[in-house]
């Protein structure tokens, strides 16, 4: 960009790419703000039912999710009821519009000074909850500690690209990649590029920054108590438009029923997860409405490969193959959903549209486990209630169809809590409940970032699957990226490192006076842009 841009074989080839994946070219060529890309999914402009006035004086917004948040550091948890909170905490360089473009955050403009090496400018006047300036130290602290190796990193991936991070001055900072990486603004706008303060970070440590957290997003942090709430309060001193409201509690309410009668009483706003099978129940509120998307992701049961007899293919073959999706997604989410293919979705990079959906076919499921050897071990599924819509119930028919077919199966039932620490320990006994989002509208951002050596479920090892992973994170040929990601899909569908099920309608129950959207990716956005009174 600017006289510094060289046009290279390298950069005409991630032009192509960038086209490809739907990244903002206006930033590469033009200069300036990065301007939305054309639209990745559809969403709507308006609240689905009419909106009312808010109850007189109301000044907190409440919300209601399926379980307790985990952890308040943004690269220790990518899990749906911690990114809810820390996307509002914290801001990112970069961000997704709901249309999943990627638009500007802390950084106004960026290019790509050549094949190795992006800059970005900073926006200036934007200071941490605790009075401290942004800048650029704060980006280079904030992106080495996710490949610093330090313990318990959930993101420890996602910017394993990178060489180096140089602050060029105060407001301009550069990443220079081992390789050329055509995805690195797309990283910048999702997991684990949340910005920290590098002062107050290194003064207080990760417990006190977990126990006490500072960011630059829209709300600050005020109290958390365990298994009751967090509150946060808004930050007045928002480089941005203000929230619409004074303070915004999160509440951990597990059992659907109690969520959807919290919000009929007016005790809250916004509750999250609503099955299916109760989303009726919600829009016939007088009071609220219910708002859904399409799930830009998965929900899948993780597969601990290493175990036997997890770690034959043909007992996972014949898994998958005693798995009645169709039933699930017409019996749990009332049609609301799809099953898949792959382990990547429709719209992303290189997804294939010719592979037909997983199939349900339990003759097939008994013949291959008696050709694996298959002698009644036990198979773990570690199962929530709660982390994901029809989780435990989801859980129940695929132990039950794995029973049909002779297999020992070991239904244990575990808090989200527990989840989430075995999900930072890599201790799962054998199958878990994950929901892979697509964070990058390319399959290095799910696929590749959750399965990779380094990544946050490294539970299965294939030296060709490794290889290609590999060179497409660092290649600037859509071409060979394409034909790469479209034999781990193979490898994929003969392993199983996870067993995909469902890609689901997710819906939210809302007060009638709010206008706010939910996002395909799971972003959270209280922002005032997404978020309105009525009235």
């Amino acid at each position: 960009m600017g006289s510094r841009r060289r046009t290279t074989p390298g950069i005409v080839a991630l032009l192509a790419l960038l086209l490809a994946t739907a990244l903002p070219l206006t930033a590469l060529a033009q200069g300036g703000t990065p301007a939305a890309s054309p639209a990745a999914v559809e969403v709507p402009s308006e609240p689905s039912e009419p909106l009312v006035a808010p109850p007189a004086g109301k000044t907190e917004l409440v919300i209601a999710q399926s379980a307790d948040v985990s952890t308040l550091d943004p690269q220790k948890s990518t899990q749906v009821n911690d990114i809810s909170v820390t996307f509002n905490l914290y801001d990112n360089l970069l961000t997704r519009g709901r249309d999943l473009s990627i638009q500007p955050m802390l950084a106004t403009e960026f290019n790509q000074v050549d094949d190795l090496t992006w800059e970005f400018q900073l926006r200036e006047g934007v200071t941490f909850h605790n009075g401290e300036e942004f800048g650029a130290d704060d980006v280079e602290f904030t992106i080495e500690r996710t490949y610093s190796g330090e313990e318990g990193l959930t993101v420890a991936s996602t910017f394993s690209t990178v060489q180096d991070v140089v602050v060029v001055d105060p407001l301009t900072v550069q990443f220079v990649t081992k390789a050329p990486d055509p995805l690195l603004p797309a990283r910048l706008a999702f997991y684990g590029g949340q910005i920290l303060p590098k002062d107050y970070f290194t003064q207080v440590g990760p417990d006190g920054f977990n126990q006490a957290p500072v960011g630059s997003g829209p709300v600050s942090f005020v109290e958390y108590v365990v298994d009751d709430h967090l509150t946060l309060a808004r930050y007045d001193n928002y480089w941005g438009d203000p929230i619409a409201f004074q303070t915004v509690t999160f509440r951990p309410i597990p059992e659907t029923s109690t969520r959807i009668a919290a919000l009929q009483a007016g005790e809250v706003d916004i509750i999250t997860k609503v099955p299916s099978d109760q989303v009726q129940d919600v829009a016939d509120l007088e009071n609220a409405r219910i708002e859904q998307v399409l799930y830009n992701g998965l929900y899948v049961l993780g597969v601990n490969s290493t175990v036997p007899p997890l770690d034959n293919p043909l007992v996972k073959q014949a898994l998958s193959l005693a798995i009645d999706r169709q039933a699930i997604v017409e019996e749990l989410y009332g049609g609301q959903g799809v099953v898949p293919s792959q382990p990547a979705v429709p719209g992303d990079f290189a997804y294939d549209p010719s592979l037909p959906a997983y199939p349900y076919d339990p003759e097939r499921a008994e013949a291959l486990l008696a050709e694996a050897g298959y002698n009644g071990e036990e198979i773990v599924i570690e199962t929530t209630d709660g982390y994901l819509s029809n989780d435990l119930a989801m859980a129940e028919i695929i132990a039950q169809g794995w029973e049909d077919i002779g297999v020992n199966v070991n239904l244990s039932q575990i808090e989200t809590s527990v989840r989430a620490e075995k999900n930072r320990t890599k201790t799962f006994l054998g199958m878990w409940w994950s929901d892979p989002t697509s964070a990058l509208s390319d399959p290095d951002g799910m696929m590749w970032r959750l399965l990779a050596p380094e990544g946050a479920q490294p539970y299965f090892r294939n030296e060709e699957f490794d290889r290609l992973g590999t060179e497409a994170r660092t290649s600037l040929d859509p071409a060979l990226r394409e034909r790469n990601y479209r034999r781990m899909f193979e490898i994929f569908n003969e392993n199983f490192p996870w067993l995909p099920i469902i890609q689901p309608q997710e819906s939210y129950g809302v007060a009638n006076y709010i206008s706010w959207f939910p996002y395909a990716n799971q972003y959270f956005n209280l922002r005032a842009e997404n978020l309105t009174l009525g009235g």
